[in-house]
């Protein structure tokens, strides 16, 4: 009976690995082991720093008064692919990249909605007596020099059961005064998978 007991119980413990899960964690510039063919984590984090770099390195956002520093802000990431990306973990990876290799040298404005919305709300509590104000920083919304925006464009060919994608992300710096296109760059990629999988 004893023996029963001990067996039935090694056999229980045995299986408990089984049972649960098993959490590690991974580079993130490593290639990613669930597969899909989509954008990875290694991706966004390169095409960040690429991008980053080579807008510093051309120089279109280098004023020559470091009084008066140049300004722009970033619009949007427009999905052309067929799969769902989030385009906000790329151009916010994108902006933190360009605000540490920029510094002071540059000024970001923030347009997103809810930057936009708790700035009317900020100066509409201070104008009223709300809340107190900073002398010092009255002034008008920041107005930007350039824009950056970006699309996400892909190639997919199957047969059989293999699959291929190529995806070309392009980001664009336009002159906001002249509509002229002051720097554009492209990130490339391209997946082989062995059948059809929709990324999540």
């Amino acid at each position: 009976m004893d023996y029963i007991r001990v067996t039935a119980a090694a056999f229980l413990l045995a299986l408990l690995p089984a049972c649960g899960t098993t959490d590690q964690r991974i580079d993130p510039d490593a290639p990613d082991p669930v597969g899909g063919g989509a954008l990875e984590s290694q991706d966004i984090r390169t095409m960040a720093d690429q991008m980053a770099r080579d807008i510093v390195a051309y120089g279109v956002l280098a004023s020559h008064d470091p009084k008066e520093p140049i300004t722009f802000h970033i619009t949007e990431l427009r999905n052309d692919s067929s799969g769902p990306i989030d385009k906000e973990i790329v151009l916010t990876k994108l902006r933190t990249n360009l605000f540490k290799a920029l510094g002071g040298r540059v000024q970001i404005a923030d347009r997103s909605k809810e930057g936009l919305e708790a700035v009317r709300a900020e100066r509409a509590a201070k104008r009223a007596g709300a809340v107190t104000a900073n002398p010092n920083q009255a002034g008008s919304v920041l107005g930007s020099d350039y824009v950056l925006k970006g699309t996400i464009k892909e190639r997919v060919q199957q047969a059989r059961d293999k699959k291929s994608i190529y995806y070309l992300v392009t980001f664009e710096l336009t002159d906001l005064e002249t509509s002229r296109l002051a720097w554009t760059g492209d990130y490339e990629t391209k997946f082989e998978t062995e059948k059809s999988v929709i990324s999540r």
